[in-house]
């Protein structure tokens, strides 16, 4: 009940709506109850009796009911499907605003199909119920009550008779609701998980083509279709077990009137167009009950589908926007970390963290896979909460800051390049979406983007395909880093950005970088030496803690993990001493190109 009352208060808000639509509903059941009054004058009064004068009058009054009828019907499905619309379009974005807030953690745990299958099928199980369901609901409920009563005023005696197994239909439905309530769950999870394996093999086809494992993946998908199949079978067979159950004590119920009737109008103590009547008001009665089951069972659909749906809105996000957020006129790009700490599902991933970067700096973070780089941005974006320590942003604790401010002010590429199915210059413009073409352009040519966009059949207003289909590597991960670039951001962050790219390309983006840093804090992750050796600071993690910190001419001097590193790239010390002499040159990356390092 809990969840009904939920969904309906999404439906108070189009009261008027739902009343107008409950209003021709009820004009369409107040037709309908007429009529079986009308038929038994007619077999009483007309055939009966002889008073062939009030035939024309009763059948005009039918005619007229008929019409009122067909506009009520169709006033009512207009109404109730509208106003259903309106509760799902609420609801959708409700859903869809609540996701854009959940943090990053929410994502981690959970799969993209199967959010997928809440915001569609388990949204459209909701509209069904509020189209269908509720009218449906609203119909049975007031024909079943309203011709009980006119059954018990024609004839309480014959209305007893006939409704005496009604209880038993009643029991039927209920342990019906019990029965098929957790099997429509099952189906819900079952076609959640079915939408994430759909989901996945399609997002990585060419992954799947690449390794020739187009027959695992169908036998994964058979499998789970298969269980799917399962589920719904065993629903079919559980409604097939109770609704013959219902469906034959409904029919006990004509028996007994005609057993009863017939017998009462054999005594006298009736008509036969009482009969006629109660016959007519018995199908009325009798269509609900056998309705019961249907709208048991749309409602069991709804509240699990609701329950799927309310899950996820009543998800809290620990990213938290602090009550009265800090949000200057100027933002000059301060970030120091003090003694950070960050588990993650309880794991250690960053130990007691510690630098500065004074703001127009630029900080180079190297090490392993796994050994925490990419969360420190991620900490720095806000996109987790550190779990101890301080962060602070021009000397305010990060969690005072407004998110949107904070991140309105940092640029970001990411390692994992994502473009939308847009024109390139709408990917670029998604970081600033007031700029000019002048603007676009000029990004594009700061990320070494603009040759090749030129290139492209319709240039700068070219179609990208899903997730930059159509494009290389490179060329996508020069979008992305225009696309930071044109927010002119006063933090830029390059999370292994250039490591698609071939060393000329990286050269002359790093060229392009090295004029664009200078007025901002610039933190670099980077495998490649000649992609950080310009750092103001270079990072060394490993297991989460700085082992290591300094320049590039410290480093080197220290002998220790970075130097190593410095090794492991250029193989031999003949080429490790050319790399030093290098980086005395009036342009060490000039140096690089030209081939002094390589």
């Amino acid at each position: 009940m809990e969840i009904l009352k939920r969904i309906f208060r999404y439906c108070s808000r189009y009261r008027r709506k739902m009343i107008a639509a409950c209003i021709f509903l009820i004009l369409y059941i107040a037709v309908n109850l007429i009529t079986p009054t009308i038929s038994g004058i007619i077999v009483d009064d007309v055939i009966k009796g002889g008073k062939r004068e009030m035939l024309s009058v009763l059948l005009l009054i039918l005619l007229v009911g008929s019409v009122l009828k067909s506009a009520a019907m169709y006033f009512r499905g207009i109404l109730f499907e509208s106003f259903s619309q309106d509760c799902l379009y609420d609801l959708r974005n409700d859903m869809y605003t609540h996701l854009q807030q959940l943090p990053f953690s929410f994502y981690d745990n959970n799969r993209i199909g199967e959010l997928m299958s809440r915001m569609t099928g388990d949204l459209e199980g909701v509209r069904v119920f509020l189209a269908s369901g509720i009218p449906v609901l609203m119909e049975n409920g007031v024909y079943f009550f309203g011709t009980a009563v006119i059954l018990f005023i024609q004839n309480a005696k014959l209305a007893v008779a006939t409704l005496l197994v009604t209880p038993s239909i009643a029991y039927c439905a209920y342990r019906f609701n019990q029965v098929v309530r957790p099997v429509f769950s099952e189906i819900r999870e079952q076609q959640a998980t079915l939408n994430t394996v759909t989901q996945e093999n399609i997002t990585g086809v060419r992954m799947v083509k690449a390794f020739a494992r187009e027959d695992y993946e169908t036998g994964k998908f058979e499998k789970e279709n298969r269980r799917n199949r399962v589920l719904n079978i065993k629903s079919s067979r559980i409604w097939g077990k109770y609704f013959p159950a219902m469906d034959f004590i409904s029919g006990i119920c004509l028996i007994l009137l005609i057993w009863f009737g017939g017998r009462m109008v054999g005594r006298g103590e009736i008509s036969i167009g009482t009969v006629v009547t109660f016959n007519g008001y018995l199908w009325m009665l009798i269509m609900p009950m056998r309705m019961l089951g249907w709208i048991i069972n749309m409602m069991a659909q709804a509240i699990t589908s609701g329950q799927r749906i309310f899950d996820v809105l009543d998800t809290g996000t620990t990213i938290r926007e602090p009550v009265s957020p800090y949000d200057p006129e100027e933002f000059r790009g301060d970030v120091s970390f003090q003694d950070v700490t960050f588990r993650y599902r309880e794991q250690p991933v960053l130990l007691h963290v510690n630098f500065q970067a004074p703001a127009g700096s630029t900080i180079a973070i190297m090490g392993a896979t796994g050994a925490g780089k990419t969360s420190v941005i991620n900490l720095i974006e806000r996109f987790y909460d550190r779990s101890s320590g301080s962060i602070r942003i021009d000397g305010v604790e990060i969690q005072d800051w407004s998110i949107r401010r904070l991140r309105s002010e940092i640029g970001i590429v990411l390692q994992d390049t994502f473009l939308f199915s847009d024109t390139i210059e709408g990917n670029i413009l998604y970081g600033k979406p007031d700029a000019t073409r002048e603007e676009v352009i000029q990004a594009a040519k700061m990320a070494d983007a603009h040759d090749f966009i030129s290139e492209t059949p319709q240039g700068y207003d070219t179609i990208v395909g899903e997730r930059g289909t159509g494009l290389s590597g490179g060329q996508k991960q020069r979008i992305a880093i225009a696309r930071a670039l044109i927010k002119d951001p006063k933090i830029l962050i390059m999370d292994d950005c250039t490591s698609a790219v071939d060393m000329d390309t990286e050269y002359k983006i790093q060229k392009a970088l090295k004029e664009v840093q200078k007025d901002r804090t610039t933190f670099i992750i980077a495998h490649r030496i000649s992609s950080v050796k310009n750092a103001d600071e270079i990072l060394i993690l490993e297991n989460g803690r700085i082992v290591e910190r300094g320049n590039h001419e410290q480093l080197m001097n220290r002998k220790g993990r970075y130097y190593e590193m410095v090794r492991q790239q250029y193989h031999d010390l003949d080429k490790l001493e050319e790399f030093r002499a290098g980086w005395h040159a009036s342009d060490p990356m000039e140096a690089d190109r030209k081939g002094k390092v390589i």
